[in-house]
């Protein structure tokens, strides 16, 4: 690339980076009613005041940047003090005028990606500002301390556990198997966030589609304890369940045909049945309303620790029998090993199965394993909704999966024994 159109460039993502971060400032001090000190103009000469000195670099030196960055920094504390003197505390704007001034030097430096989703990011932090605050406002100790849990069990304890399989078939790995502790109960909190942010039921929706290109099965053990915790969320719980499980359908079909497009033909009408039920399923309990008085602020802590921690011995459980039925059964034993592999997840036993199909298995035998994973993990899910559920989101999660379960068996029958 010519090394002009590399510079504008650069000076042209400063700009932008400036301009959009500007027009918020602007528009949020005029709706304060005060004059700016920065605004749609000011921000973008702020990007470049950054962008050019760093392009710069190699023949002025790094003194023009330091001078550069010493006005601004001088003009933003000049405003900072006139608007204390003036009863007005806030450091926002002057905040993201040094803020936006760095991202001029990385869109100078040719850091264009970084500039450019650093600026947006500003921006809508920015922006989002009203549900920030209404978010920390409506916080209980509870609900904090909760998240303080999250961050210990996942930026602290997680990393010092030893990522090695230990005892038979090195099953016990305390990495992984803590890793489905954080897993759970960052579902359950990210749910938690969703509902203060877009309200109970669509949060949860979001939630559980987000959470299911992770673990369906985590969703399910996560909107369960929800709905436990609030009967009159049974029927957003419910729908992000299932559409949690409708999402794993869908993941399945793509990895299994990225890795082995020849077993498609035979297990995408079987897994297109299950996710078109699953899709029905969930919008009609999503449709579906609640009885009992529901109130937005009634319900806290985000997520049981404790439930989280079953869920990972269970877990534990099941991957030693997994590894017991391929010990002692070997390959005869593959769809028994689909089905008990599926308790624990369907993706590995997906891929493993579909890579094997080409030379042992072939590819028919290949879509009855995979299928077989696919409706023995939604029977799982079933039972885990079944379980740690209550009321009604039991009732029509079963339902619901129940279907999905079925006319995947069905579908199979049909397909691959001809019935």
């Amino acid at each position: 690339m010519d090394a002009p159109v590399a510079t504008f460039e650069r000076l042209l993502v400063a700009l932008l980076v400036g301009l959009l971060i500007g027009l918020d400032r602007e528009r949020t001090e005029v709706r304060k009613g005060r004059a700016p000190f920065a605004g749609v103009r000011t921000f973008p000469l702020i990007a470049l005041a950054g962008a050019v000195p760093t392009l710069l670099l190699d023949t002025a030196g790094p003194g023009l940047l330091i001078v550069s960055f010493l006005a601004v920094a001088a003009v933003t504390v000049v405003s900072y003090l006139r608007g204390s003197a003036a009863g007005d505390v806030g450091a926002t704007t002057e905040m993201a005028a040094l803020a936006t001034f760095l991202l001029g030097v990385v869109a100078g430096a040719g850091q264009l990606l970084v500039a450019g989703a650093t600026g947006v990011a500003v921006a809508v932090l920015l922006v989002a500002k009203p549900r920030l605050e209404g978010f920390s406002k409506a916080l209980t100790t509870e609900e904090l301390s909760a998240a303080l849990e999250l961050a210990v069990i996942s930026v602290i304890v997680l990393p010092l556990l030893p990522n090695h399989g230990y005892g038979p078939w090195q099953v016990f790995n305390p990495f992984k198997i803590w890793l489905v502790v954080v897993l759970v109960s960052a579902l359950s909190f990210t749910g938690f966030v969703a509902m203060r942010l877009w309200g109970q039921r669509q949060g949860l929706i979001i939630a559980g589609v987000v959470g299911s290109m992770v673990s369906s099965t985590a969703v399910t053990m996560a909107m369960a304890s929800r709905a436990r915790a609030s009967k009159s969320l049974a029927g957003a719980a419910a729908s992000a369940t299932v559409l949690a499980s409708t999402v794993m359908c869908l993941r399945v079909v793509v990895l299994t045909g990225v890795i082995g497009p020849g077993i498609l033909p035979w297990l995408a009408p079987v897994i297109g049945v299950m996710t078109v039920s699953g899709l029905v399923a969930a919008w009609l309990l999503r449709g579906q309303k609640e009885t009992d008085a529901e109130s937005d602020a009634a319900f806290t802590n985000p997520f049981s620790l404790t439930a989280a921690v079953s869920f990972a011995a269970i877990y534990t459980l099941v991957l030693l029998g997994v590894e017991a039925a391929h010990h002692y059964i070997g390959p005869r034993g593959m769809y028994l090993a689909a089905a008990l592999s599926a308790l624990v997840d369907v993706d590995a036993v997906s891929l493993a199965i579909t890579q094997m199909a080409p030379a042992t298995l072939g590819w028919q035998a290949a879509a009855i394993g995979v299928t077989i994973a696919s409706v023995t993990n939604t029977l799982v899910k079933l039972a885990i909704a079944v379980t740690a559920g209550a009321g009604a989101f039991r009732v029509r999660v079963a339902a619901a999966l129940g279907v999905m379960a079925a006319v995947g068996a069905l579908a199979g029958l049909v397909l691959f024994v001809g019935l």
